[in-house]
């Protein structure tokens, strides 16, 4: 498949060559790297699938293209042809910006090319455009298995003319996509230094998470669909400025025999704009790309020397000290505590879980609900019932995703330090792992949601929320007991793992089971105050058990 897309991108060697790249040098580039990522093996998660697969780029496209599925349906909703296919290139749009953003910032800003290509004669445009066109081949994989069912549907229901400016289409909004993400970063990276811009691009990263995890339950919720057919995208303030409607304006130029000067106007503002964005990625944004990536890789991970100078002082130390006073356990503490606080990975990995519960809350009470009603109504109604504990049970998971990300890192190696220590005692720093993480993490997050609870269903609430807490804390712990058996950040983030899955599902019955149990029996004020001392008492005794893990029972590397 690689072959005749690099022939094709190679046919404006000219243009290249006009924006200061050599073709020649380009051309190499790019098959090197198309050769390593056809060689990736196929990862689910943190587990390897298997060894290299040949499947790895079909599999991928076969998911994208029943999502591509689902976004045709957008082309016929809405009456005014404008409506239906700005929709749908917004959506499409979007997908593949945050597919950029998740899966290929690394490839955009992958320091390892400096150790190969910087020391070759090779000039920034040249190295700016070869990141630029390799994103562009892999989301154009992605954009044609998205787009597939769109365009079966431009066939069969509508005219040849109306597929090929559908396909141009579907090339002209891959190209801004991936120019649009380009220029923010390069932007970025042109005014800030490289620590400021690794942060930006991780809170990017996570508030694109949140806020795609949140309209993909939601939207389809909030909009009615006999409501998307009337509406007219034409009569918004300020929606001539959106890429997708300059867009949408070719599908006009061949259903509307008078489309006029407006759609022409437009469709030619979406011919144009790819080539101005090139011009300002190569030639204003790229000189002093490859400095930049340099001082980048330079600058270490995300170390801050001056934090681990002030370990002995502060509000983490008063912390380790006070509720872990064995030595042991003290040092897991602190170590957990300040590297969760300075590895960007692990903070794009586990932030975006603080929104899943309240997401998956107003999600399953005011949307799965389909009775009339106002907002107001729908909240007075869930006032006068138990659905609080589905919020409190539901922040139990912040704490498993924190524990099963805890364990790995790309730089897992510096773990040598744990077993040169003359101690015998890992689950003490195990243990120590474990308080980091609920203190840091859990404890906050549980108190912000149960002063949310308190406020909106009162003080009667206390024993319910105490003895969700307590059985949040069970789960962590056995999930922290026969999934989580590596110390802090130890293994790297591929491993080849044993099948747990009939472990996982035993456990997450276990909360389930409660919670049903707690819901039905929330009227028994004295049961649920019994149910939480004894839930209490059986998490002492699960950390009690966790931290005697012995070296014999944890996930070590070679």
């Amino acid at each position: 498949m690689n072959k005749p897309i690099l022939k094709l991108i190679m046919l404006f060697a000219p243009l290249y060559r006009r924006f200061g790249a050599d073709a020649l040098q380009l051309k190499v580039i790019l098959e090197t790297k198309l050769k390593m990522d056809d060689r990736r093996p196929l990862v689910v998660g943190r587990q390897k699938a298997g060894k290299e697969s040949k499947y790895t780029t079909w599999i991928t496209m076969f998911v994208l293209a029943m999502s591509g599925l689902f976004l045709a349906f957008f082309l016929p909703m809405a009456k005014q042809p404008y409506t239906g296919h700005t929709i749908y290139f917004s959506a499409f749009m979007v997908m593949l910006a945050v597919t950029l953003i998740s899966d290929f910032t690394n490839v955009l800003i992958d320091v390892r090319d400096n150790y190969i290509i910087l020391p070759k004669p090779v000039n920034d445009a040249t190295f700016s455009l070869s990141r630029v066109l390799h994103i562009l081949v892999h989301v154009s994989k992605m954009a044609f298995a998205l787009s597939i069912a769109g365009l079966v549907y431009m066939l069969l229901m509508e005219s040849i003319l109306a597929s090929l400016l559908f396909i141009a289409e579907i090339l002209i909004s891959t190209v801004l996509s991936i120019f649009i993400v380009n220029i923010i970063y390069l932007l970025v990276l042109k005014i800030s230094n490289p620590t400021r811009f690794k942060d930006f691009i991780s809170y990017f990263q996570v508030f694109f998470s949140v806020v795609i995890f949140a309209l993909y339950y939601m939207l389809p919720r909030l909009i009615d669909s006999s409501v998307l057919k009337n509406i007219d995208i034409l009569s918004f303030n300020g929606i001539y400025f959106l890429p997708s409607l300059w867009v949408a304006s070719l599908h006009e130029l061949s259903v509307a025999s008078g489309a006029g000067s407006r759609a022409l106007m437009l469709a030619a503002v979406a011919v144009i704009t790819p080539f101005i964005c090139l011009f300002l990625v190569v030639k204003v944004l790229a000189p002093g790309f490859n400095t930049k990536l340099g001082a980048i890789s330079g600058s270490g991970n995300d170390e801050q020397p001056k934090a681990a100078m002030k370990s002995g002082t502060g509000l983490m130390s008063r912390i380790a000290n006070a509720i872990s006073p064995n030595a042991i356990e003290n040092a897991g503490f602190r170590v957990t505590w300040m590297l969760t606080s300075r590895f960007r990975d692990f903070k794009v990995r586990v932030y975006p879980s603080f929104a899943y519960a309240p997401v998956y809350f107003l999600y399953f009470v005011f949307n799965v609900r389909k009775g009339e009603g106002s907002f107001s109504a729908r909240w007075e109604e869930v006032k006068g019932s138990n659905m609080y504990l589905f919020l409190a049970y539901l922040t139990g998971f912040v704490l498993i995703t924190v524990l099963q990300n805890v364990s790995y890192s790309d730089k897992y190696k510096a773990s040598w330090i744990y077993f040169t220590t003359p101690h015998n005692q890992p689950g003490r720093i195990l243990g120590g792992m474990f308080k980091a993480v609920v203190v840091k993490y859990y404890v906050p997050y549980f108190i912000l949601v149960s002063a949310f609870t308190l406020i909106f269903w009162g003080p009667g609430v206390i024993n319910d929320m105490l003895l969700a807490f307590f059985v949040s804390l069970l789960y962590g712990l056995l999930n922290a007991l026969f999934m989580v058996k590596g110390l802090p950040f130890s293994k790297p983030p591929v491993i080849k793992a044993g099948s747990r899955i009939l472990i996982s599902f035993l456990l997450i019955m276990i909360p389930g089971a409660i919670g049903f149990a707690h819901y039905w029996l929330s009227s028994y004020e004295i049961l649920i105050w019994v149910a939480a001392f004894i839930s209490g008492f059986l998490s002492w005794l699960a950390f009690h058990y966790y931290v005697r893990e012995s070296w014999e029972s944890l996930e070590m590397e070679d």
